[in-house]
């Protein structure tokens, strides 16, 4: 029982100093000033474009899905054929 009590007192000890050094480096990394962002105009562009598009994509399948009967009218909102909708008809 005598022999545990210092290997206890040094992992307690070996913890303390992680969690102070833990601590330490938190305060390190949150000095550091953050990366810049930078702006492409042709990657914001491309980005635009990929929303576009996706959001027609997702208009299609909703009309296959819409003239299945595969949801109800009105409860998607951008399905061309729904009441009330959201269309995207250009890029």
């Amino acid at each position: 029982m005598s022999d545990i009590k210092p290997i206890g007192h040094f992992l307690m000890v070996l913890c303390m100093i992680n969690i102070v050094l833990t601590v330490l480096l938190h305060k390190e990394v949150s000095k550091e000033k953050s990366l810049p962002r930078l702006s492409i105009p042709a990657l914001d562009q491309l980005v635009d474009d990929s929303k576009a598009r996706d959001s027609m994509i997702m208009q299609v399948i909703l009309l296959g899905q819409h003239k299945q009967g595969l949801h109800e009218g009105g409860s998607v909102n951008l399905c061309p054929m729904c009441p009330d909708n959201l269309k995207i008809t250009e890029l």
